[in-house]
C-alpha cells in the first residue's frame, strides 16, 4: 500500500482497505495491547474506556480480566465501529461491551464515569492533544487510571508513512502534556519489542507506556 494511503488508513480506517488495515494493526500491536491491559490491573466491577479500538479485537480479552467488567470503545471510524459490533456481537448483546463512533476531544459521556481509560497509537492524530487529554480526565473517576501508549519519535521518524499526518512525541513531551492537562504521572517506561510494522517490515519498536492518575 502506498505510504500516504496507509497513513490515511491508520488514522481513519475506511472503505475497501478498512478490514485489512485493522487486521494488520491487530497483529502489529497485539503484544503492546496485552502489556497495557496488564498494567491497568483491572478489578471486579470496573468500567474501561478504550479510545481507538479499531475492530475491537481486544474487548473480549479485557472483559475476562475480572468479574462484572464493562467495556466501552470509541473510534473515529464508522467502519471500525460497525466491524467491532459484528465481531463482538455476544458481549455487545449481553451488555458487557458497547462501541460508538466519536472523537476523544468531545466524548459523549458524563463526568467521572470510567475507572480506567486506555489508548494505544492514537496520540499522533490528535490535532490539539490538550483538548483530548482534558476530556479524558473529565470522564475518568477521581483517582482513575489512564494508560497512554505510543511509538517514540526516535523509532517512528524513519517509518515511510509518518510524513503524512503524524505528529511525533517522545516521553518527555508526552509527560509534559499529561501534567499540563491535570494528570499525575505514576509510571513512564519504554517497552521494546521486535515485530512486524504496519508496512510489513520486521523492526525494533520503541514504545512509551505512561500510566497516570486523574
Amino acid at each position: 500500500m502506498d505510504p500516504q494511503v496507509l497513513a490515511s488508513q491508520l488514522r481513519h480506517p475506511s472503505g475497501e482497505h478498512a478490514s485489512e488495515v485493522a487486521l494488520n494493526m491487530n497483529s502489529a500491536n497485539g503484544q503492546l495491547n496485552v502489556k497495557c491491559i496488564d498494567l491497568l490491573n483491572l478489578q471486579n466491577s470496573e468500567s474501561l474506556l478504550e479510545i481507538g479500538p479499531g475492530n475491537g479485537v481486544f474487548a473480549a480479552d479485557i472483559i475476562k480480566r475480572a468479574d462484572n467488567l464493562s467495556y466501552t470503545g470509541v473510534d473515529w471510524s464508522a467502519d471500525m465501529v460497525a466491524e467491532a459490533k459484528r465481531m463482538n456481537e455476544d458481549i455487545v448483546t449481553s451488555g458487557q461491551a458497547t462501541f460508538q463512533q466519536g472523537n476523544s476531544s468531545q466524548l459523549n459521556f458524563d463526568n467521572n464515569v470510567f475507572d480506567k481509560v486506555l489508548t494505544v497509537h492514537t496520540l499522533y492524530f490528535w490535532d490539539k492533544p490538550l483538548e483530548h487529554l482534558v476530556e479524558i480526565r473529565r470522564v475518568l473517576k477521581p483517582q482513575g487510571l489512564f494508560c497512554l501508549a505510543f511509538g517514540d519519535s526516535s523509532f517512528m521518524k524513519d517509518l515511510p508513512f509518518v510524513p503524512y499526518g503524524f505528529e511525533l512525541y517522545d516521553k518527555e513531551l508526552a509527560c509534559n502534556l499529561l501534567q499540563e492537562s491535570g494528570f499525575r504521572l505514576l509510571n513512564a517506561e519504554y517497552y521494546v519489542e521486535q515485530g512486524v510494522s504496519n508496512t510489513g517490515e520486521v523492526v525494533d519498536k520503541i514504545i512509551n507506556i505512561i500510566i497516570c492518575k486523574a
